[in-house]
């Protein structure tokens, strides 16, 4: 009985641990749902270099002159991501953190800008 019990729980904690793992593998990628292209005023939509737009990727968000590589994703309580990695620009890369909560399909909030989903352009 005590050898099947110490399989038993062996067996459990094996299986929570692969649960765990392939969770925290899918947690560095952005939902399907956010990815594309934004602006935080929809005339921009049009415009291709535009510093008003921005491009969400699966691990990426990349505005008019820097970027945000994200390495890791935490779901915080409100319901939004806080995106933690690396914000990339031609005078370097730093540590840093990005939080992206969408409060539709057509709206987002990075940091404190609303983006609009450009419609037609992803």
């Amino acid at each position: 009985m005590r050898v099947a019990r110490k399989v038993s729980m062996r067996v459990f904690v094996l299986v929570l641990f692969l649960a765990v793992c392939s969770l925290s593998a899918n947690a560095s990628s952005l939902p399907k749902d956010m990815l594309g292209s934004w602006a935080s005023e929809l005339s921009a939509c049009g415009e291709q270099a535009s510093e008003l737009g921005m491009t969400i990727e699966t691990k990426t968000v990349l505005f008019y002159e820097h970027g945000f590589d994200i390495k890791k994703l935490t779901k915080l309580k409100d319901g939004s991501l806080k995106a933690s990695g690396f914000s990339v620009a031609d005078d370097g890369r730093a540590k840093g953190t990005l939080t992206l909560k969408q409060l539709s399909a057509d709206t987002i909030v990075v940091g404190d800008q609303t983006y609009y989903r450009c419609k037609g352009k992803s």
